[in-house]
């Protein structure tokens, strides 16, 4: 697949990431005319490429690239010299800097063996700002990245000893100021706060505050202001921040299509990103920012007009009162047919993170299948239980230290909201998840099994302790979704995980896994799916080989939206238990 397009400051050119090429399997970069023709590869076929930005002039381009096996370890390793010293057999992610008229690139020597995993240009071309980490190691690039002003010809300067998470990057026009994205401390979920600083150094000023929203892409304009994207509830903002003093002017509010980014003419005033609704998924819509009012931008693509005319379910934003009073927003999709006028069944759709959230989008995709569920006869509910990103610090760090409690019973109480109307049969209820999302589905077969009549857990969380030392993120998961560690509380760990409580189980449950993947490694689902045998509960389980966190393969994706649809059907559709 084609990625990262980005086009060249002065609109020559438009480069991308793609695997495309026959003698390797890695990302490249590719570059293409704007006016049209072909692409050609432009980076070294022995280099994996992560990401790529160019300079203001057009001339180069920055890029993130892991160091590739050295020739004598590939001769050693087909040699079956092939053994991994865990945390010192890890290749640095260094950057690179390519001259596009001639191809050649060069390591920027000021990065050193540390890792990059984010950068921008100073405006003059002459540095660059990035997020790093010691070592190249998944759990460092969540919680210990700094940020580094990287000349391209001498030393580096620490510019902030970030202390939470580190999102995008962005350097003013002037060359004053650097602004990130990012969390407000070690515990913060979200990198979801926008910061200033100085580019000379200084003390970096939080301009989000209090905001109830999560900021998810950022870009200087002209102007000196900054252009922030972010998730607001269940609804996309864009607005103008002015570093100056603080204020922040709205540009679009929420109520048109859901996105994550958006991107700027020059001038800043015309304004482009890639969305979707309920009715539709994701299409290009423009829009423009006059400085006074708010204009709904304007759909101009078409990309799927096979599903004009289709019946979908309806789709709305609903709230409704957890038990101890707080607020939870949900996604809700109405059954289509008869099913729509009478007690439906339901499917409890969970996001993972637990630091992200269900917009009003579209939702149908292999492992939140939302529409094809709702096609059959099911209602689909999606909650933003608390620790979901999208209503500011606060809300995402509202279930620390209580993983699996508030947040769970922001869910039942979703589905009991749903029943108190009329809308579904609380005899018929399911409940699927991947990630985190898992975890819940996990708990829901096991712990609050009478609650639920199926479930699909897709690479969940099953046992909190032994997680630790299988994950990929041990410090980010405890860090910040719990707020503990569990070597250190042991006994609060067990009592939260789904395998504690294998006894109360008799929900049929489908088990879905990637093979490969380190973030939930297999493990966990194999414990679940034993455990599950050993009380005779109704399980299948399937292993999709090559998968990683998520599946990627396409016949993988139509195998398991086919197995979760058959699933449901099989348990919701014959009645109450």
């Amino acid at each position: 697949a084609d990625d990262e397009p980005r086009m060249s400051p002065d609109g020559a050119w438009i480069s991308f990431l793609s695997a495309r090429r026959p003698d390797s399997a890695r990302k490249q970069i590719w570059l293409m005319n704007a006016r049209g023709g072909e692409a050609g590869a432009l980076t070294d076929p022995k280099l994996s490429v992560e990401l790529h930005e160019w300079s203001p002039d057009s001339k180069r381009i920055a890029f993130i690239a892991a160091d590739p096996k050295s020739e004598q370890k590939e001769k050693d390793e087909k040699a079956g010299r092939d053994q991994v010293v865990a945390d010192r057999d890890l290749p640095p992610r260094r950057i690179y800097v390519l001259d596009v008229a001639t191809g050649a690139s060069e390591a920027l020597a000021a990065l050193g063996d540390r890792s990059a995993w984010g950068l921008a240009w100073a405006p003059e071309g002459s540095a660059l700002v990035a997020s790093v980490t010691a070592v190249n190691r998944t759990d460092e690039s969540y919680v210990a990245k700094r940020l580094l002003i990287l000349p391209l010809r001498g030393e580096a300067r620490e510019l902030v000893p970030v202390v939470g998470k580190v999102g995008p990057l962005a350097w003013s026009a002037d060359g004053r100021t650097i602004a990130w994205l990012g969390g407000v401390d070690a515990a913060d979920p979200t990198s979801g706060s926008l910061f200033v600083v100085p580019a000379a150094g200084g003390t970096p000023r939080n301009l989000s505050g209090e905001r109830k929203e999560t900021a998810r892409a950022l870009g200087w304009s002209r102007d000196g202001t900054i252009r922030v994207t972010s998730s607001a509830g269940t609804g996309s903002t864009l607005a103008a921040a002015d570093p100056s003093t603080g204020a922040w002017r709205t540009i679009l509010a929420p109520g048109s299509a859901a996105f994550t980014a958006a991107s700027w003419s020059r001038d800043g005033v015309r304004y482009a990103f890639a969305g979707s609704t309920g009715a539709h998924p994701t299409e290009v819509f423009g829009g423009v920012d006059a400085g006074r009012g708010l204009a709904a931008p304007r759909r101009l693509t078409r990309a799927n007009p096979q599903l004009d005319g289709l019946p979908r379910g309806t789709q709305e934003v609903i709230r409704y009162t957890a038990l101890d009073r707080q607020t939870i927003e949900a996604i809700l999709i109405r059954p289509i047919g008869s099913a729509a006028t009478g007690r439906a069944p339901l499917v409890v759709i969970v996001h993972g993170g637990p630091e992200y959230e269900d917009l009003d989008e579209w939702h149908n995709s292999p492992t939140e299948p939302g529409q094809a569920l709702a096609e059959r006869g099911f209602a689909v509910l999606f909650p933003n239980y608390r620790g979901s990103a999208g209503r500011g610090v606060a809300f995402a760090k509202a279930d620390q230290r209580d993983l699996g409690g508030r947040e769970f019973t922001d869910i039942l109480d979703g589905v009991d909201h749903l029943v108190a109307k009329g809308l579904v049969d609380p005899a018929r209820v399911g409940i699927m998840g991947g990630s985190y999302g898992g975890y819940m589905t996990a708990l829901a077969v096991t712990r609050d099994s009478q609650r639920f009549a199926a479930g699909v857990e897709l690479f969940g969380i099953t046992d909190w302790e032994s997680f630790l030392g299988q994950s990929d993120i041990p410090a980010e998961n405890s860090r910040v979704h719990w707020a503990l560690w569990c070597y250190e509380e042991a006994a609060l760990c067990r009592d939260r995980s789904p395998i504690a409580h294998i006894g109360s189980a008799r929900t049929p449950t489908l088990i879905l896994q990637g093979e490969n993947d380190r973030r939930v490694p297999k493990p966990q689902s194999d414990q679940l799916y034993a455990a599950l045998r050993y009380r005779n509960v109704p399980v299948e389980y399937v292993v999709y080989p090559r998968e990683e966190h998520g599946f990627k393969e396409r016949e993988h994706r139509l195998d398991a939206v086919t197995r979760t649809l058959d699933w449901f059907e099989r348990h919701l559709k014959a009645g109450a238990r």
